[in-house]
């Protein structure tokens, strides 16, 4: 699998300054703040390759000598208790970066270092108030000027806040136009001021391109931290340090082509001022970002796959349900999720043949022995990998369960909101398209909340779910190729079919979905994706499409969603093959 992935790799019988874990990577757990844990005093390291939804990574040493000595104590032996004993071998180079990889900031990313002096950072830290009024889930937050809306990432224009800019923060401006001239004049009108607590983070996100205009600008005070980028349209991602005083400018395609967010975890790798890798704790950090409102809200930028005005996202109100309730939305899953699988679950179980490659990978290297729970385990089809692991499955529908039972796995029927595991029972969890089912951002997190409490420490959860974009790179994924009779999505202007439901005498309307093609008549993901039987499958006057809910999840939703939780960590985050997937890892 390595020489494939990586052609040229030339491994050696002698010691060399490049060292590859051949069975540990980021798809098991191994991050670089564990290898330099376990390697602290043994050798210097200047590099590391992991790669994303890998099982291998790789280490450069200053030297072959240091190299030596980590082989020497680790081959076949542990990092922690429940990694499986290392392989290791010499390498003569380092493979090249992964394509979705990046050396080079895009375009418009500034970093300023050392932008102010410690005298204003005292005192620009000194204006923050932390109180309960001020307090978030995982930070404490102030507005100025404008509050800024998370969940929508955007202002209420019409409701400025009395409470306006400090005047302490003026002397950046004068900083900022002898700094940098093409930004010479810009002034702000919106502040948010975040105070996070080591092990905190912020969701990946864009900030909404109609609303505030180009530059966004972001001040770092108290310590460093590592921020990461992606860019939804090509999956390619980059890590960036952001200095204890230091201003970052993200405009051009920075500022509305790329993501940002911080990943939750207590400390960092960096380099040292002799080029060496370590770990940076975390620190009391500040953050202040200002923006600039853009009135009215307006956008006509080429970065359509983040813009909230591209064409198609405009649907029309009738078409975007009411929000539900709690009570609402459980019935709504109950008639379109629940019965509906139940109804179809035997032709549905004869089209799920084989494991999907990434998640076969993930269930093959949990560990020997280990206890793994698949939470919507359908016909049982990933039940049957890694014969070396004690593997469990629940669902919901009587007519999948029945079919695992028919093929010897070990299943109950449950629901996926209340799991009858105890806490800290289980060493991974997975979740394959089963959380895009669920009717509210509440339900979808409480699911999450669940596979966390039942992992042990340590554990690891993969999850996946259906992705609103079915292209990436500009190929279609497999879902789409499928389409034999050559269907097109609908036209942003042309209206799709409406479905209305009625529950408890409500009525919900939602566009009905037109089989492999875009998701293109969703603006919040919520829609009814038809499911034909075969003709043997009903009676003659029997229904014969059945209408099954999904919430389609955008970029970065689902790392925001997980980002929620607070006592895990996000390991890696990927696209495959139509799925927005993440693996998480419970960390207390």
């Amino acid at each position: 699998m390595i020489k494939a992935d990586c052609p040229g790799i030339d491994f050696s019988d002698e010691p060399q300054d490049i060292l590859c874990i051949l069975n540990c990577g980021l798809l098991n757990g191994i991050n670089t703040e564990i290898i330099i844990d376990q390697i602290n005093g043994l050798g210097k390291v200047q590099d590391f390759v992991l790669r994303s939804h890998k099982s291998y990574c790789f280490l450069k040493f200053e030297a072959a000598s240091d190299a030596e000595k980590v082989y020497e104590k680790f081959l076949c032996k542990k990092f922690w208790n429940d990694c499986a004993p290392l392989l290791l071998a010499y390498c003569r180079h380092l493979p090249e970066l992964n394509q979705c990889e990046r050396e080079n900031d895009p375009d418009g990313l500034i970093l300023l270092e050392e932008f102010i002096t410690p005298e204003l950072e005292r005192t620009l830290i000194s204006l923050v108030k932390c109180d309960d009024e001020n307090k978030m889930k995982n930070r404490q937050v102030q507005h100025f000027g404008y509050e800024f809306i998370y969940g929508s990432n955007s202002v209420d224009h019409s409701c400025p806040l009395d409470r306006k800019i400090p005047k302490e923060c003026d002397e950046l401006w004068s900083l900022l136009d002898k700094a940098h001239s093409n930004l010479a004049g810009f002034r702000p009108d919106q502040l948010t001021v975040n105070q996070y607590q080591p092990g905190h983070g912020i969701p990946s996100h864009c900030d909404t391109h109609s609303i505030f205009e180009d530059p966004i600008i972001s001040l770092s005070l108290g310590s460093a931290i590592i921020m990461e980028f992606k860019n939804p349209a090509t999956g390619v991602h980059f890590s960036k340090l952001l200095p204890s005083r230091s201003l970052l400018i993200m405009s051009r395609e920075s500022r509305y082509g790329w993501t940002h967010g911080i990943v939750p975890k207590v400390s960092d790798i960096v380099k040292s001022k002799q080029g060496f890798l370590t770990v940076q704790h975390r620190q009391l950090r500040y953050s202040f970002t200002f923006r600039k409102l853009r009135i009215p809200p307006s956008c006509d930028c080429a970065y359509k796959n983040l813009c909230d005005m591209k064409p198609t996202e405009v649907v029309s109100e009738e078409f975007v349900p009411k929000e539900v309730d709690e009570n609402l939305a459980a019935k709504l899953e109950k008639e379109n999720v629940h019965k509906v699988y139940n109804e179809i679950g035997n032709h549905f179980s004869e089209t799920r043949h084989s494991p999907w490659p990434n998640v076969e990978k993930f269930i093959i290297n949990v560990p020997e022995n280990s206890i793994l729970l698949d939470v919507g385990c359908g016909n049982g089809k990933y039940l049957s990998v890694n014969e070396k692991v004690t593997k469990l499955g629940c669902d919901r529908s009587e007519t999948l369960l029945q079919v695992c039972v028919e093929r010897g796995h070990r299943v109950f029927l449950c629901d996926c909101l209340s799991i009858p595991i105890r806490d800290n029972s289980v060493d991974a969890c997975i979740s394959i398209a089963v959380i895009h089912h669920l009717a509210t951002h509440e339900r979808r997190l409480q699911a999450i909340s669940e596979m966390i409490r039942v992992l042990r420490l340590n554990g690891l959860a993969l999850i996946y779910v259906w992705a609103k974009d079915q292209e990436k790179d500009n190929k279609k994924t497999r879902y789409l190729l499928q389409n034999q009779k050559k269907e097109e999505s609908l036209s942003p202007t042309k209206a799709p079919e409406i479905a209305t439901l009625t529950i408890d005498e409500k009525k919900i309307e939602l566009p009905v979905h037109r089989n492999r093609t875009q998701f293109s008549h969703t603006s919040n993901g919520n829609v009814l994706v038809p499911w034909k039987l075969k003709q043997k499958e009903v009676g003659e006057n029997e229904q014969k499409v059945f209408l099954r809910y999904y919430h389609v999840f955008n970029y970065g939703e689902l790392e925001s969603l997980c980002s929620e939780h607070k006592n895990v960590e996000i390991i890696d985050s990927y696209y495959d093959q139509g799925n927005h997937c993440v693996i998480l890892k419970k960390v207390y």
